[in-house]
């Protein structure tokens, strides 16, 4: 498998080639504005990992049963794990927000991860991806701290304390919640996501071939790497949307 670099350019970001490369389309081809190479492979890539997720759950739980084996066990170790998980941090309103950092967290590691398979393409190294799920996340924000504590409250809040230092920290409060918290949690992802498959790229074009044929993977300790901090970033992304809702919502709820 030979790399590839970002836009076809010398000196772009290196890529491996997806399965979409075998199509008899032209990469550099755009439909409705939207470039095959740098737009549409993301997404494409994003919705066959939500029709999968889609089946898999139907599949694994068509059939419940009182004592739970093989793909139900495993659902509800997954479920019972990211329930723990949420519930650490917004406390009794964890069953309310399970659902969405729960699918928010899958979502994200399967697509961290699928770029581990030959042919395949993490959308996270897209920064239109890990902008679109930051608004998802600022959205939600927003709602439940207005829904919780109503417009005067919730805004009353980025006043700070000492009051008389309200001038002051209002207008960095405004900054932050608007500006630098998706900012920092967009480009923490696609940076990161981006970064490891860059690396992983590089050496496996690197890679010898033994006896002109077979290659040989000296980029499987990065892969192992790549599979960690994939998971790892997936986490951050759960956990820093958990704790933004709750700041959001306030302490007294939780």
């Amino acid at each position: 498998m030979t790399e590839e670099t970002h836009g076809g350019s010398e000196g772009g970001i290196p890529e491996l080639p997806t399965f979409f490369d075998l199509l008899p389309i032209d990469k550099h081809t755009e439909i409705f504005g939207l470039s095959m190479q740098h737009e549409l492979v993301p997404i494409m890539m994003s919705m066959l990992i939500i029709m999968f997720l889609g089946v898999f759950s139907m599949v694994a739980t068509r059939n419940l049963k009182k004592i739970p084996v093989g793909l139900q066990a495993f659902l509800e170790i997954v479920v019972e794990a990211l329930d723990n998980f949420v519930k650490s941090v917004l406390g009794k309103l964890s069953d309310k927000f399970l659902p969405f950092i729960g699918s928010l967290f899958l979502y994200i590691l399967i697509m961290n991860l699928i770029g581990q398979i030959p042919g395949f393409h993490s959308p996270t190294t897209s920064y239109n991806t890990t902008l679109a799920l930051t608004l998802l996340v600022f959205i939600a924000t927003q709602y439940y701290g207005l829904k919780h504590n109503g417009p005067v409250k919730y805004f009353k809040h980025m006043l700070g304390e000492p009051k008389w230092m309200a001038p002051m920290q209002f207008p960095l409060h405004l900054l932050q919640e608007y500006l630098t918290r998706p900012l920092s949690l967009s480009v923490r992802l696609f940076g990161n996501l981006m970064g490891q498959h860059t690396v992983l790229a590089i050496f496996i074009g690197f890679s010898p071939l033994l006896l002109g044929l077979i290659p040989i993977p000296i980029q499987f300790p990065f892969v192992l790497l790549d599979m960690l901090l994939a998971t790892l970033q997936a986490f951050i992304f759960a956990f820093l949307a958990s704790f933004y809702i709750a700041g959001a919502i306030g302490e007294k709820d939780l």
